[in-house]
């Protein structure tokens, strides 16, 4: 599995918590530039939304995403 589906994948397992890239970095070992681009690219589908909010794992006020 590359790092996009680990990514894709591991966020749409948190629904309906939306999470910061930090988390998933953090969570996923991967680069912050990994994290930014692909979620970047997932946030402009149906099937994410990417805005400000809290995230559900270090409730700090971000961009996060979540699955849909």
């Amino acid at each position: 599995m590359n790092t996009a589906q680990r990514v894709n994948s591991w966020i749409t397992a948190q629904k309906p918590i939306a999470i910061c890239d930090s988390c998933i970095v953090d969570e996923l070992n991967v680069t912050p530039a990994q994290v930014g681009q692909i979620t970047g690219a997932l946030g402009t589908t149906s099937d994410f939304d990417r805005d400000k909010g809290v995230c559900g794992r270090c409730t700090r006020e971000k961009t996060v995403i979540r699955a849909n």
